[in-house]
């Protein structure tokens, strides 16, 4: 064949044969090193035949040769002994190597290796380099090659006795439901933001009760180490994962807290328990307290309106009521267990995990997060500007008509709302991108303030709400009494269910407890079943569980 026709076939059959070697090997880089020993076979026999009847099996009868040669060189036809690599090339056809299946887990075994073992195990048993050639290529002692090839034989004969069974996550890998912080986010964002993929997610899941090595890691999710291994490296600098050992191949242990959703959550009949309890001996006198102040205690909103003030009211007493321990051992806690991130986040972790056989439906098939997760609420978010003498707090919850995310509530609003409330709601002080977004938030309606405010005549502090409520609120005895059980209670339900370096911030979270943002929506829900609450309004809802505190 002349090599006008040689090159116009070779160009011809190029995307097929890489193809082919992509069925072969999965792995891109692996599949393109077979593909061109395939295509520069073909292209010289090519070149040195006359007359060739039927390219597609000539050229697909070579490539399994090379195919064939190629898993010679890793294994016999029979038994697996890696010292014995290298063979003559023996003409198996393509049905006898695809049954092959220890073959094929050997090659799967190869890729879980570390970077340098897979580099040299490569160089050696597929390059056919030797240990004095390896170790130039890679700077280091032949001897060193040759433990490493050692271990590598080893470890590979281990593992394909090991790997029999199939690890849960490989065929059934987790997902993240839900994500979120417990203090500052970052410029780049937070939990959300780095578990952008399924895979960084399986690998926090894998190493959540028992630290494991890059390798361990890629063997239990079947996938390559050098796919792992800069997942890993990114989520130990972002401190989602710590090295817990200074050996050239350290374990990694998961720094986050993970909540399992498919485990029965037994806290919500607790939860349920506690908000029946909090309407029987708590918020009765309070209300009656508040229905009965003319100075509405010092809060106010659009119509002074007591029944939307009630809503808030209830999320200020769940936040100051209960959680008002040791500000001092609250600290420390979290000096202890926040994590200082390169991109000036700092915070506490955490996610919900579930897996495709107990996601109903897929996350982006149901558009109100409510539906499925009725309790679901992002809560505490505080906004504050040291220069404007103004403070904010505000809960995300289904009976608010606002995304469970923090991301919308922006500091730069609620600076826009205090800037027209101190010019007697004068719009003219505002842009209108300023004046729309606050009424497209519901901050503001027919240019009246909706939020509750509060006003004091000196620089607020959150103290100023803390001593205001402890003032006119009294925590009966039942109460005291019915909290500590609860914390004890709800430690008991959780603490099994996290690793013993999280159980820490288990047993921090469930102090206390009465206090979480998450008791506020089960709070709610049984007032309005007792009519202790009226519904909102469409337009109340949008700025319901707000308050805005500023100097007089």
């Amino acid at each position: 064949m002349d090599k006008v026709q040689a090159d116009r076939l070779i160009l011809q059959y190029q995307t097929r044969i890489f193809g082919f070697a992509m069925s072969k090997l999965r792995s891109y880089t692996e599949a393109e090193e077979l593909a061109a020993d395939i295509v520069s076979e073909v292209y010289r026999s090519f070149l040195t035949a006359e007359q060739i009847t039927n390219p597609d099996g000539y050229v697909y009868r070579i490539a399994c040769n090379v195919y064939a040669r190629l898993i010679r060189q890793l294994t016999h036809v029979s038994t697996v002994d890696i010292s014995d690599m290298v063979l003559p090339c023996h003409d198996d056809t393509q049905e006898h190597l695809e049954q092959n299946e220890t073959i094929q887990q050997l090659r799967r075994e190869i890729c879980f290796l570390s970077d340098r073992q897979r580099t040299i195990v490569y160089l050696h048993y597929y390059k056919k380099k030797t240990a004095a050639e390896i170790a130039a290529t890679l700077g280091i002692s032949p001897g060193t090659v040759k433990w490493h090839l050692s271990d590598a034989r080893t470890t590979l004969k281990e593992d394909l006795v090991m790997t029999q069974q199939t690890t849960d996550l490989t065929v059934n890998p987790i997902r993240f439901t839900s994500t979120g912080h417990n203090g500052s986010a970052g410029t780049t964002g937070d939990t959300q933001d780095m578990f952008d993929t399924r895979l960084k997610q399986n690998i926090a899941w894998c190493c959540y009760f028992t630290p494991h090595t890059v390798e361990e890691i890629a063997r239990a999710l079947n996938v390559p180490s050098v796919y792992i291994a800069d997942n890993v490296q990114e989520l130990e600098e972002y401190g989602y994962l710590d090295r817990i050992d200074k050996s050239k191949n350290p374990k990694f242990r998961t720094n986050m807290v993970i909540y399992d959703d498919r485990i029965p959550d037994k806290t919500q009949s607790l939860c349920l328990e506690a908000a029946k309890k909090l309407c029987d001996d708590l918020y009765p006198a309070i209300f009656h307290a508040f229905d009965h102040a003319e100075d509405n205690w010092g809060f106010a909103c659009d119509d002074n309106d007591k029944n939307f003030m009630k809503y808030t009211l209830v999320m200020l007493c769940t936040r100051y009521l209960f959680d008002h321990g040791d500000f001092q051992k609250w600290q420390k806690f979290y000096q202890t267990y926040s994590v200082k991130r390169p991109d000036g986040g700092d915070f506490i972790a955490h996610a919900n995990v579930s897996d495709d056989c107990h996601m109903t439906i897929e996350p982006s098939e149901f558009t109100n997060p409510y539906d499925k997760y009725p309790y679901v609420i992002c809560g505490y978010m505080q906004r504050y500007d040291t220069n404007s003498d103004m403070l904010n707090e505000q809960v995300n919850c289904r009976f608010a008509d606002r995304l469970v995310d923090w991301r919308d509530n922006c500091s730069e609003d609620w600076e826009s709302l205090y800037r027209y409330i101190k010019n007697q709601n004068n719009k003219s002080v505002l842009t209108p991108e300023e004046y729309k977004r606050l009424c497209d938030k519901g901050y503001l309606a027919d240019d009246n303030v909706q939020v509750m405010t509060y006003v004091c005549n000196e620089k607020p502090t959150w103290n100023h709400i803390i001593q205001l409520l402890h003032t006119k609120c009294h925590v009966p005895e039942s109460i005291r009494s019915f909290s500590k059980a609860f914390d004890a209670k709800k430690y008991a339900m959780q603490k099994e269910h996290h690793p013993k370096h999280i159980q820490p911030i288990i047993h921090q979270y469930c102090t206390e407890a009465l206090g979480n943002a998450e008791i506020i929506p089960y709070v709610i829900e049984e007032m309005l079943h007792r009519g202790m609450l009226q519904p909102l309004t469409a337009v109340q809802k949008k700025a319901v569980f707000s308050i805005l505190i500023y100097q007089k």
